[in-house]
């Protein structure tokens, strides 16, 4: 009976051995969960940074008081540019449609107020029309941008001279649709991606975040960063630098003939100066795994650059006209005569020199 009694005992101690077994392998596993549970409240306790707070507080008043500015300011711009200096320069065009981009920008800051005011809440086909405007006005803006430095840059190496002024208008309307057409084409992407987010079963449209950067989409995230980057700071940029570094080197700049270069390279400095930061900002912000940017501390920061930079770069659409009174005399004159604060007699819209009279010898015009 003692053997008999023996002999069930080892498939105990097996069965006792693979209850042991069983219950280690939940006590391993139960110990990775608590580490992953410390790693996930670790992450919780990283807050993002919002940014509604801000935008409710600062953008409505600050983008009612730029539009109305920028509104009266442009507007005056259009006015003078057709009744006083005419369309028969080639700068005087590019200014015009300069002044057409900035109105296309700033007829969406009333719409990005009210947003901000109701925490984002809009219709989405209205939503995506506001992205279309304030996209096409921004890349424009940059093309003419260009244009008008190029235009001075040609005038500067008397290249224009192997033309006659009927081709010179001609090419600038012609250049100007160009830039027209392509703003629009390169906005298209913008609207094709644009996914507007539900928050309590509405709608939300946003002006301080990227409209075109979807966060479940990392190509296209950083396909369209890029764009932006390229078309609407890099690309001025480089013609900013290679005209006034060629330009600096020859020093022939006279008193009359610099009046219309500084200008021209001012504005051009004003855009950069203003949306160089956001464009830089965004692009860390896109590309923060390649840069060691993705903890919680370097993306809180970026955010939050990304809306104050964003805020101050929408600002100098109103920014151009000033720039026109200040650096230009002609503009000061033909403004003075618009508002009848000059007693003498207004001044007739610009017409071409006459030809073998250089331009320097002739009335310069914005």
């Amino acid at each position: 009976m003692v053997g008999q009694e023996a002999i069930p005992s080892p498939p105990r101690n097996s069965g006792s051995l693979k209850m042991a077994n069983y219950t280690s392998a939940p006590e391993d596993d139960y110990d990775v969960l608590i580490e992953d549970n410390l790693s996930d409240s670790d992450m919780e306790s990283c807050t993002p940074y919002e940014p509604k707070m801000l935008s409710a507080q600062l953008v409505p008043y600050l983008y009612t008081a730029v539009f109305t500015a920028g509104l009266l300011d442009n507007i005056l711009v259009v006015l003078i540019v057709v009744k006083y200096k005419g369309l028969k320069q080639v700068e005087n065009i590019y200014f015009l449609n300069l002044a057409i981009s900035n109105l296309c920008f700033l007829l969406t800051l009333p719409f990005w107020a009210y947003t901000a005011s109701r925490e984002g809440v809009l219709r989405d086909p209205l939503c995506k029309i506001l992205v279309a405007l304030y996209s096409i006005g921004l890349y424009s803006e940059a093309f003419f941008n260009v244009l008008l430095t190029v235009q001075r840059y040609q005038e500067f190496f008397r290249m224009r001279r192997l033309f006659s002024a009927c081709r010179m208008v001609a090419g600038s309307i012609f250049t100007s649709a160009l830039a027209w057409v392509t703003a629009i084409l390169v906005t298209l992407p913008e609207l094709a991606f644009y996914k507007p987010q539900m928050e309590s079963q509405k709608y939300k449209c946003f002006f301080t975040r990227p409209h075109f950067l979807p966060a479940d989409e990392t190509f296209w995230k950083h396909f369209l960063t890029l764009k932006m980057n390229i078309l609407g700071f890099l690309l001025p940029l480089f013609f900013f630098v290679f005209c006034y570094v060629r330009m600096r080197k020859t020093l022939k700049c006279g008193v009359r003939n610099c009046d219309l270069f500084k200008l021209v390279f001012t504005i051009m400095v004003v855009f950069l100066l203003m949306w160089g930061p956001y464009n830089i900002a965004l692009f860390l912000s896109a590309f923060n795994e390649h840069f060691s940017l993705h903890g919680c501390e370097s993306s809180y920061n970026l955010n939050r650059s990304i809306q104050i930079m964003k805020i101050i770069a929408t600002t100098h659409c109103c920014i151009n006209p000033l720039l026109y009174v200040f650096l230009n005399k002609a503009f000061r004159k033909h403004l003075c005569h618009f508002c009848h604060l000059c007693s003498d007699t207004a001044p007739q819209p610009t017409e071409e020199p006459a030809q073998g009279t250089s331009r320097e010898e002739y009335h310069l015009s914005t």
